[in-house]
């Protein structure tokens, strides 16, 4: 029996939070002080709003893997399909909630509400709200240091995980340290980035990625898969120093 994908909403909404922290300090060894943290998080991704995706995330056996497809802002994967083999709804919840915030714990709508109200202060040459907005985003975060030492903990995952699958002599592996380069760089870029091509430059990032995929699909390349090669090179070779914010 075939069973129905979900989505990444679907499974946070069919899972209760203290199941999927349980499976998070399990499998990630989380400190208890960052309950609070994930607590927040989960229910703001929850309450995101609706952006239906093609796109697949595809969840492996191995938690410490970062799942394909985990390529942008929560906002832009809440309502990704997932593909996996797990039966167990906290667990798989737990993975795509860890690794959501690879890069912040804050959504993309967050971002630039906030970088909103900057620009409104600074175009309305309100010194008073400018030194107010300045003093409440430097204001110390008692949980900042429990933060980041997370963001460090999945950071180094993700790397350790991309340089693994790079064996010397693999011309494969170095196409593959690219495309978690992009994914990497994509997953900031479409949500996070401030300059106004930030989703066309994601788009591109994305397209070589595909790309990537179709040159290494066998590691004897047919006609098909060097077409892909010349095309992701020629892509690169325009493109790659102008993303940038």
């Amino acid at each position: 029996m075939v069973m129905r994908m979900k989505t990444f909403r679907e499974y946070l909404n069919d899972s209760e939070f203290e199941e999927i922290w349980s499976s998070i300090t399990e499998h990630f060894s989380e400190p208890p002080t960052l309950k609070e943290v994930y607590t927040e998080y989960y229910n703001k991704l929850k309450l995101l709003p609706t952006k239906p995706s093609k796109d697949i995330i595809e969840v492996a056996n191995c938690p410490a893997l970062p799942p394909e497809g985990m390529n942008a802002a929560p906002d832009w994967l809440i309502d990704k399909m997932v593909k996996t083999t797990h039966q167990d709804s906290a667990y798989v919840s737990a993975v795509l909630l860890y690794w959501a915030s690879l890069h912040t714990f804050i959504t993309s709508k967050e971002h630039d509400d906030d970088l909103c109200k900057y620009l409104s202060i600074i175009e309305s040459d309100n010194c008073q709200a400018l030194g107010l907005y300045f003093a409440e985003s430097i204001k110390p975060d008692p949980l900042g240091t429990a933060k980041q030492d997370s963001l460090d903990h999945k950071e180094k995952l993700f790397w350790d995980e991309t340089f693994n699958r790079s064996s010397p002599g693999d011309w494969r592996g170095i196409l593959y340290v690219l495309k978690r380069k992009l994914e990497y760089d994509m997953g900031f870029m479409r949500g996070f980035a401030d300059h106004a091509g930030r989703d066309h430059d994601a788009d591109r990032m994305q397209l070589c990625c595909r790309l990537i995929d179709i040159a290494t699909a066998d590691i004897y390349p047919d006609e098909k898969s060097r077409k892909a090669l010349r095309l992701l090179f020629k892509i690169l070779e325009k493109d790659i120093t102008d993303w940038s914010d």
